[in-house]
């Protein structure tokens, strides 16, 4: 199972996939709008990248940028996708 410890707004973090996957089955994905161009997709739903880590983690998102949490589910597996202009 990938496992990777991350220095997100000063502190240190232990994250599994298998944390992720847990936060996923709960949450409810919000709108890709405005800002947020990167998602995941799990169980054919959308979510925003920094949704997802600021679950996982606790942070409130201005803690951390989109390319921590693109470094943190890259580095987990995960396929990090940009929402495509209409």
């Amino acid at each position: 199972m990938a496992r990777i410890t991350k220095k997100i707004g000063g502190q240190d973090f232990d994250i599994s996939r298998q944390d992720v996957e847990r936060v996923l089955e709960r949450l409810e994905p919000e709108p890709l709008k405005g800002r947020a161009k990167y998602y995941i997709e799990h169980d054919g739903k959308k979510y925003p990248i920094k949704q997802v880590v600021a679950e996982v983690t606790g942070l409130p998102r201005v803690a951390f940028t989109a390319k921590h949490a693109y470094d943190v589910l890259t580095k987990l597996g995960f396929d990090v996708k940009e929402i495509s202009e209409e």
